[in-house]
């Protein structure tokens, strides 16, 4: 039976790697490679244990072609936090890669970069709806949710004084017919009040916990996406507003 040895020549830069920008520190890493299995240790040091980060490895051979790492796994990829004793590991073999020539590894990492001040943008989007997301993208009119929101509780104060009104216009009329026509149109009146008002609040909640589940992380967005659905109400004249999850 014919065997084949794979031997690996690891080499490594004994300079830290150091993002003077984003103010981190990678040790040089420290190499194992059993024949098999390449084990590649080191620590991220940054000041915060909160913040996260990015973690790749980089491996070219000698003439500086790249050697692709698909089957890596370990403390690398995304969000990975600051500490000691990180590892990352990596078969050679499962990606068909048999080198037997001396090879350079390094390890970087680049931190996450919050995009927007979360707590910032839930105050503006309390205050108007929307304006939070406004301001997250760029400028696109989301703030036309609030306009709808202070519409339909506008229009719900509106109409729930008008209820009140005909209300005590009820209560003092003694002609039967005319008091029983300010009955059935206060009553629509107040249908027609909490539904528009309901309504405002559902967008208001819905603005929020939109911004709420938006990743203020610099990445692509992966939240839940969060729609407002529109739907006819149980009165005549009513709409219904619902929140809609989609994972």
């Amino acid at each position: 039976m014919k065997t084949q040895k794979h031997f690996l020549v690891l080499l490594y830069l004994f300079l830290p790697f150091i993002s003077f920008s984003q103010g981190f520190l990678i040790t040089p890493p420290k190499l194992e490679f059993d024949g098999k299995q390449l084990l590649i240790s080191y620590d991220l040091i940054n000041k915060s244990q909160t913040e996260q980060f990015y973690v790749w490895v980089e491996m070219e051979k000698k003439n500086g072609e790249p050697v692709g790492m698909k089957s890596i796994s370990g403390d690398v990829g995304d969000n990975i936090k600051a500490g000691n004793n990180k590892q990352i590991s990596w078969i050679p073999g499962k990606d068909s890669v048999f080198l037997n020539e001396m090879v350079f590894v390094e390890v970087k990492a680049e931190k996450y970069v919050k995009s927007f001040n979360k707590g910032s943008m839930i105050l503006l989007s309390t205050a108007v709806p929307g304006l939070g997301q406004t301001k997250i993208s760029k400028g696109k009119p989301y703030w036309l949710t609030g306009v709808a929101a202070y519409g339909a509780l506008a229009g719900g104060f509106i109409l729930h004084n008008k209820y009140i009104k005909t209300y005590d216009s009820y209560k003092i009329e003694e002609d039967p017919l005319i008091r029983n026509n300010l009955f059935n149109q206060a009553q629509k009146q107040m249908n027609l009040s909490n539904a528009l008002i309901v309504s405002g609040a559902a967008i208001w909640v819905a603005n929020l916990l939109w911004v709420a589940v938006t990743p203020d992380k610099y990445k692509p967005f992966q939240h839940i996406k969060l729609t407002v659905d529109q739907s006819a109400g149980p009165y005549k004249g009513t709409t219904l507003f619902s929140l809609k999850l989609t994972y």
